[in-house]
């Protein structure tokens, strides 16, 4: 994708084959998420986050070719050897990837959110454990010091 693409046709079927790896790449982080598998949802991020940016090259380049006129115009001889019909096909797969990838980034979402809670409640539980799991160090510590403020009780 580092190539600099400067067919139409080849822009556009890399924008197709760049929405089918997204959406490919959002089912497998599912399954990492679902697992709590941080390392496959670093890769699946990461993954993602590539993407993302060719993605971003991608349509950077088609917006220039689109202000150039080449993605509207076609020579007459390549538009009679061209079949009509790959264009549509490439709307409605376009069309069709796009849905799949809002709701599959609808259920990340919500997966995510689920996750974020039950790492909350770990937090939580962590946190209110702290003193009863601290370090003896320190409760040899506090207990042979006298603290500041408390009055030992009279005998």
């Amino acid at each position: 994708m580092d190539a600099v693409l400067t067919q139409p046709g080849d822009l556009i079927s890399t924008r197709l084959f760049l929405l089918r790896d997204l959406a490919a790449s959002l089912e497998m982080s599912q399954l990492a998420l679902s697992e709590n598998d941080a390392e496959k949802i670093a890769r699946g991020a990461a993954h993602q986050a590539e993407l993302c940016r060719q993605w971003s090259l991608l349509e950077d380049q088609l917006r220039h070719e689109s202000e150039r006129g080449s993605l509207s115009l076609v020579d007459a001889a390549s538009r009679s050897s061209m079949p009509p019909a790959p264009s549509t096909d490439h709307n409605r797969e376009f069309e069709a990837l796009t849905v799949r990838i809002r709701h599959l980034t609808r259920v990340h979402c919500s997966l995510l959110r689920h996750l974020q809670r039950s790492l909350a409640i770990v937090a939580h539980m962590a946190d209110t454990h702290a003193t009863t799991y601290a370090p003896e160090l320190n409760l040899l510590h506090m207990a042979t010091q006298p603290q500041a403020g408390v009055q030992s009780c009279p005998d």
